[in-house]
């Protein structure tokens, strides 16, 4: 594992960046750093949750943050083939999903709230046990008639309560995870949150914005529809790219208990693409500065 670290390399040098004269020479090294970061996520979570090439047995709460991680990687690997299909409505949307991923990882890894893997936990069997509640009515407003879908359903919720060790009666309409918006704010992302998080919104909930800029054109004093995919920019590959840098750096420096080789290469690897990737981005401004006459 440490030689496939060092073989990840930034695709250009700081001279061939300066050199870019087109918008696809920025989005090929993009693309390319955002495959190399799900690359290492696959790294560290084979170090941390894999022993001679199988999966280890986990409690529920060193499970709560791998399958979060494992999360980050499903997302990020979908946005990138979304990127590459050319559909940028497709990555603003997974763009959401990821940003709250995110949030949540780092918030159960940094912060010391007592218990917040299973406040995190338990707010989601909140929704199935409402959801317990509404068959429940319904099976009685036909004087105890259950349909075969109800049963399924029940049965289904019985699984995720059992799996999570927690009692239908356990859980409560009240819960102590908190905000998306005040865990963003807790980790001094508050930023963050307006303008990453809640521009995604858009996308995620359709609203007029993205309707607007997406699937209509304006045409005089009305609008046409438009049914073709808008193309994406590096611009919103610069995002998943800085949360998985960012949340690497947070793995390696919260779930080992003490620094391992493996984990101290990781940690400079991550240094040295975020400093790439900072000269990207910068160059990539200055490149549009350029294109404007300004």
């Amino acid at each position: 594992m440490k030689s496939e670290i060092s073989h990840i390399v930034p695709k250009y040098s700081k001279e061939e960046i300066e050199s870019f004269n087109q918008e696809f020479d920025f989005m090929d090294g993009d693309v390319e750093l955002l495959k190399q970061t799900i690359n290492i996520l696959y790294l560290v979570i084979e170090d941390l949750y894999y022993f001679e090439g199988m999966p280890i047995k986990l409690n529920r709460d060193d499970a709560v943050i791998a399958g979060n991680l494992v999360r980050i990687v499903k997302l990020s690997t979908s946005f990138l083939e979304n990127v590459c299909n050319h559909k940028l409505e497709i990555c603003s949307i997974i763009n959401r999903c990821l940003a709250e991923t995110y949030i949540n990882l780092r918030y159960i890894l940094e912060e010391d709230e007592t218990n917040s893997s299973r406040n995190f936990i338990k707010k989601s069997l909140i929704q199935e046990k409402e959801l317990w509640e509404s068959i429940l009515d319904n099976i009685k407003s036909r004087n105890g008639e259950i349909l075969p879908i109800e049963e399924r359903m029940q049965n289904s919720i019985k699984i995720s309560f059992d799996d999570s060790d927690f009692d239908l009666e356990e859980v409560q309409r009240s819960h102590k995870w908190k905000s998306i918006k005040n865990r963003a704010a807790i980790l001094g992302s508050d930023q963050f949150y307006s303008i990453y998080y809640g521009i995604s919104s858009h996308s995620v909930h359709g609203n007029w914005q993205d309707i607007l800029m997406n699937n209509l054109e304006r045409s005089e004093d009305g609008f046409k529809i438009n049914l073709e995919w808008r193309m994406p920019r590096p611009q919103i590959v610069d995002g998943p790219i800085a949360l998985n840098l960012s949340l690497i750096k947070s793995v390696t420096e919260n779930l080992y208990e003490r620094p391992t080789t493996f984990s101290m290469n990781v940690k400079n690897k991550t240094d040295e693409l975020m400093q790439y990737q900072n000269e990207l981005s910068s160059y990539h401004e200055k490149w549009l500065l350029k294109k404007r006459g300004r």
